[in-house]
């Protein structure tokens, strides 16, 4: 197969992921075309060097994670800031208390279970701070393993797995939230 034809085959086959990881790096529709452009403008180019043995998705994360971080060092704007003093900050702004281990679990069939909607899961992980909000929808979203979402955040596994505990916690707390207010809104409205 044509290296080209090869690109273009991949490129199509991870497309929704990849759009969908541009709307996480760029929080803006416009801007995501632009960064999803970008970064497939770079890995066509440098398709030459892309090591069959790696996943495609993977690397291409990497290039788009690369691509968002350029643009951001190139208007002065940390767009990829993340961790413990960046999520600290979120809960001292007063967006939600400082998840513990709670007892709403993530598992979809217990999401259910409390009458939490597919929308609302959504929106909360829309609402977790950047960094936590990053590796979870890698891990919960896109499937990738801890290893590869190191390689695409450019930081060990240890920081992974300690970010997407944090953003579990994160995102229990936000569901407990969106949980309770539709039991509310449902008992205002005699439902």
């Amino acid at each position: 197969m044509d290296p080209g034809e090869e690109f273009e085959a991949l490129t199509v086959q991870h497309l929704d992921s990849l759009h969908a990881y541009a709307r996480l790096l760029s929080r803006d529709r416009p801007a995501s075309k632009d960064l999803l452009q970008e970064a497939l403008l770079r890995a066509f180019r440098a398709f030459g060097s892309y090591k069959r043995q790696l996943s495609f998705k993977v690397w291409m994360f990497t290039i788009m994670k690369n691509v968002s971080v350029d643009w951001a060092r190139g208007v002065r704007v940390r767009l990829l800031a993340g961790g413990w003093r960046e999520s600290e900050e979120w809960f001292a702004a007063g967006h939600g208390e400082d998840p513990t281990p709670s007892s709403l679990p993530l598992d979809p069939e217990q999401v259910l279970i409390r009458n939490v909607t597919v929308e609302q899961v959504r929106e909360a992980i829309k609402n977790l701070p950047p960094g936590l909000r990053e590796v979870v929808e890698l891990r919960e979203i896109e499937g990738l393993s801890y290893q590869s979402i190191a390689e695409v955040i450019g930081h060990p596994i240890g920081t992974v797995m300690s970010r997407l505990y944090r953003g579990r916690n994160v995102l229990r707390v936000l569901l407990r939230e969106a949980s309770s207010d539709t039991v509310i809104s449902r008992r205002a409205h005699g439902v």
